[in-house]
């Protein structure tokens, strides 16, 4: 409807300033021009994005098979001499993310053996463009994640942003001093969950800790019988779930019943009702309750 209406606006202004022999302007678009917007995308598909900044600079991203990614860039006259952003024989992803912030040009660049046959990225690039001139690059390359999917800018500042199922990564570059270091920030687990809880049978006991902005831990002991003490990682589930992320590490004697459950099938559910922890076998139908934990 907005299109529609801004279409039949247009037009009769045409006809109107036609009849008025091209005096009406009140119909221009006084919006003031300004060099800090945010750009926009001219082009665009698998191999290359061409971007056009807010005061009309352009450049374009571009993969190279076999040999990584490149730029080029021009204001009036012929396109610069392309050069390399980031050198990789690895094979490129589908796109290229381009944003742009004033003179700031922030983009994002996957790679991956068989990435446009279906597999993750192997290789999550970041990339910052700046100057009048569009004349300096710098780029990071990171492993282990499936891309950068958030660009913020901030004043001479850009922040690369992944989220995840438990928490987010970031990657921030500042004008002057190139990129820093990836920073992980865990989502925590509600307090709830913290503290020890001792198996109903007393054969082992649970405790739940989390320090900061660092990924939640649990730790399982078994209190009598044989030993065994095994700690790992994890990540909250819905409101009321505590899910194991990864394989547990012992660090005390072997493995028993519940030290630990089985990850990837199991989770501890924190009961509202009665302000008990339960061991739920989620895989089996109807769900099975393996055992109940009371607070110590």
């Amino acid at each position: 409807m907005g299109r529609m209406r801004a279409a039949t606006r247009l037009a009769v202004c045409a006809v109107a300033s036609l009849f008025a022999g091209g005096l009406l302007t009140g119909c221009a678009d006084t919006r003031p021009a300004s060099d800090d917007g945010p750009g926009r995308v001219l082009k665009k598909n698998d191999d290359y994005t061409v971007f056009e900044r807010a005061d009309g600079m352009r450049v374009e991203l571009r993969y190279r098979t076999g040999r990584g990614l490149t730029e080029r860039h021009r204001r009036d006259g012929d396109w610069s001499a392309e050069h390399f952003v980031h050198r990789t024989k690895t094979a490129p992803c589908q796109g290229i993310t381009v944003r742009g912030h004033g003179e700031l040009v922030a983009v994002i660049a996957d790679f991956a053996a068989y990435c446009r046959d279906g597999d993750p990225p192997m290789e999550n690039v970041a990339v910052v463009g700046s100057g009048h001139d569009l004349t300096d690059w710098a780029a990071k390359g990171t492993r282990g994640g499936d891309g950068w999917e958030k660009v913020r800018f901030g004043t001479g500042s850009v922040e690369f942003e992944e989220r995840w199922f438990s928490g987010t990564d970031t990657l921030s570059w500042t004008s002057g001093k190139g990129f820093g270091s990836e920073r992980r920030q865990y989502k925590p687990i509600r307090a709830g969950f913290l503290g020890t809880w001792r198996a109903e049978d007393g054969s082992h006991q649970l405790v739940f800790t989390q320090a900061g902005k660092g990924q939640p831990l649990l730790t399982i002991s078994t209190l009598n019988g044989a030993p065994c003490t095994v700690e790992v990682p994890v990540h909250q589930v819905g409101g009321t779930s505590v899910e194991m992320s990864g394989e547990p590490r012992v660090t005390r004697g072997g493995k028993e019943r519940f030290c630990p459950p089985k990850p990837f099938e199991t989770d501890y559910e924190l009961r509202q009702d009665d302000g008990s922890l339960r061991l739920i076998d989620f895989v089996s139908s109807p769900r099975k309750e393996l055992m109940r934990y009371e607070r110590s």
